[in-house]
């Protein structure tokens, strides 16, 4: 015979969350963390890449510049 606490302690395990739902949910949030914290960072890397490739080609352009002039010397 089923009685009213055994309908009780039913509801409250099934309304619970396991630990394993509850780990699964914990990580799935970590991982949406870490992989905003990883865009973050590759959207960094991107610019500095850029940033690099722009003086890079300032300092040829210079270094172009100089070859010229003492070439004329």
């Amino acid at each position: 015979m089923i009685t009213e606490q055994d309908i009780t302690r039913l509801e409250k395990t099934e309304n619970k969350p396991s630990v394993k739902t509850e780990r699964l949910m914990l990580e799935s949030a970590l991982v949406k963390q870490l992989n905003g914290v990883i865009k973050k960072q590759n959207d960094e890397i991107d610019a500095l890449l850029k940033q690099k490739e722009y003086l890079q080609s300032k300092l040829r352009e210079k270094n172009g510049e100089e070859k010229k002039e003492e070439e004329k010397k």
